[in-house]
């Protein structure tokens, strides 16, 4: 015959007993107040605290043996359905909240938009392609690169006063050729 450890409740036999349900239940109903009641607070709501409780005993009903500290066992291991279901729940209502939302159109969404947009790209496009390689090569690294007169300088291997020519009619170049289009949107 098994030898009982001391401080452990004895070991459910498998589902081999018929009496199994009957000691599961003689085992858990002194607890079941005391984590019904956990579950509650953390909870704040019966029926989810119904549904935590279940999983928690659920849980113990898989465990073999049975632990010994009960107690402390089902509490434990009801807080942390609890408060798993409680995260759970918390997020849901977020995305379902967030899920009724009106989706607010973006300033690019507009089809009208989009050709403009397009259109004044396709412009700018063109514009520098028409430019000098010279001329274009000061345009971009002002206005695509972000550098200054003197770096640009620096990297061209020109004077400063050159850059600065150069980007003056690269500049009225571009908006030359943008002029048509401004032209047209404000008609």
């Amino acid at each position: 015959m098994r030898e009982e450890k001391p401080g452990r409740v004895p070991a459910l036999p498998g589902s081999a007993g018929a009496d199994r349900p009957s000691r599961f239940e003689e085992q858990i109903r002194p607890h079941l107040g005391a984590v019904q009641a956990t579950a509650r607070r953390i909870l704040g709501d019966d029926d989810a605290a119904s549904d935590a409780v279940q999983e928690a005993l659920i849980a113990l009903w898989r465990t073999e043996p049975v632990p010994g500290h009960l107690r402390q066992w089902l509490l434990r291991t009801v807080v942390h359905r609890s408060l798993h279901a409680r995260r759970s729940r918390t997020r849901r209502s977020y995305w379902e909240d967030k899920g009724g939302e009106e989706i607010l159109p973006c300033a690019l969404c507009d089809p009208a938009r989009e050709v403009e947009v397009r259109e004044l790209l396709d412009c700018l496009d063109g514009a520098l392609q028409a430019l000098s390689p010279d001329h274009r090569a000061v345009f971009v690294l002002r206005h695509v690169e972000g550098l200054e007169y003197g770096e640009i300088s620096d990297r061209l291997g020109v004077p400063v006063g050159t850059v600065r020519s150069r980007l003056n009619r690269a500049r009225a170049r571009v908006r030359a050729s943008a002029a048509p289009l401004d032209a047209a949107r404000s008609a």
